[in-house]
């Protein structure tokens, strides 16, 4: 059972999500299961919560950033009114991804171009990206996929990868990682708007 303060912070993310999808005309409410096997449901953070993390991450025109698992579009779209290079979202179900491309095509504000890709994350190239945003897409199986393709595009392309994994119950497989640090943690706290830690980690050179 929810205490008072959790009823009151979870009431006003409500309200603004709600103002947020109708300010970029867009449809991302409501869960949905996944019959992938190492897929978890679709999940997702507060609009509130995904502006601060961007925000957080300073994006800089140069930057692509990528949603792993990015369902019916959230993070893709808020990405997009930020004046970055690209946004690219990765999702492996073809329903979800189908309703993401409806969202982003049919949203308002947009400052970046959006593209999505559907297929597993494990698969994604990732030459070209800069800050990747997930919650809590996958299992282990697939997590040590992406490591192993984050670790060879950063060998092949070096530059600063940025990560944040909210909701990060497989946290310990990317700190374990001598090549990535955890650089900042956010967890809830008892009025805080955030429902889920989110972890914010950074590639170092080799």
């Amino acid at each position: 059972m929810k205490s008072f303060p959790q009823c009151c912070t979870s009431l006003l993310n409500r309200a603004c999500d709600l103002f947020w999808e109708a300010r970029l005309g867009i449809r991302t409410l409501g869960g949905e299961s996944s019959l992938h096997p190492d897929a978890e449901d679709y999940g997702y953070l507060a609009y509130h919560t995904y502006f601060s993390m961007f925000d957080r991450l300073a994006l800089q025109p140069s930057d692509v950033v990528a949603d792993l698992g990015c369902g019916k579009g959230r993070v893709v779209c808020i990405a997009a009114t930020y004046r970055v290079k690209e946004v690219i979202g990765i999702e492996i179900d073809p329903s979800l991804c189908a309703q993401a491309e409806t969202n982003a095509a049919r949203m308002r504000r947009r400052r970046a171009p959006v593209r999505f890709a559907c297929q597993s994350a494990a698969d994604f190239n990732y030459s070209d990206v800069t800050a990747v945003v997930m919650f809590h897409p996958f299992g282990a199986d697939t997590l040590r996929e992406v490591l192993g393709n984050w670790r060879r595009s950063l060998q092949a392309r070096p530059r600063v990868l940025r990560v944040v994994y909210s909701n990060p119950l497989l946290g310990s497989m990317i700190a374990g990682q001598p090549w990535i640090e955890l650089c900042e943690c956010w967890n809830p706290s008892t009025w805080s708007r955030l429902k889920f830690p989110v972890n914010f980690y950074r590639s170092v050179p080799a």
